[in-house]
């Protein structure tokens, strides 16, 4: 069976064309479904930085571990994390945005909310698959990138080359 350009595997599109940020849109789209079904409910503050922190945030993480999301994705994410966090509940029409998503992804102790920031997690997760071709040279994954990217030096040290994949 051949995969057309609209299929998935693992919840991953198999097909990555030059417009990313069109193929990687559904993960904008499932986080603005998931705040759109908590509108209208009244949850507390508390409340809403839990759903916020373990349910919003942790629905692109698969994607972030495999992808370099395009920055107008992850800015769009925040910013309809951002909207959420300020809503009132009920009336979802007038928001007063106090802080930036700067100021709310710092820690707790310098005074944020502890969000994530995801540029910089996606950075995070994209360096730990690194690590792992880097210490484990001999996996299959690490044999096979050594192979095709990068065959007369480490990963650590390995340019972009000349056909690079977008994974």
């Amino acid at each position: 069976m051949e995969a057309n350009e609209h299929s998935t595997y693992l919840g991953l599109p198999n097909i990555i064309g030059r417009n990313k940020s069109a193929i990687l849109g559904y993960l904008k789209d499932n986080v603005n479904m998931r705040i759109r079904s908590w509108d209208g409910i009244f949850i507390s503050r508390a409340g809403k930085e839990i759903l916020v922190k373990q349910v919003a945030q942790a629905l692109p993480v698969y994607a972030m571990n495999v992808f370099l999301l395009p920055q107008e994705i992850t800015t769009s994410i925040e910013k309809c994390l951002m909207k959420y966090w300020w809503s009132s509940g009920q009336t979802n029409n007038s928001k007063v945005i106090w802080m930036n998503w700067d100021r709310l992804s710092k820690h707790k102790s310098t005074g944020g909310m502890g969000f994530r920031n995801f540029r910089d997690f996606n950075i995070v997760m994209l360096g730990k698959q690194l690590w792992r071709l880097a210490t484990n040279t001999q996996s299959l994954v690490s044999r096979l990138y050594k192979a095709r990217y990068f065959d007369k030096t480490d990963v650590i040290h390995a340019g972009l080359g000349h056909n690079p994949s977008f994974i």
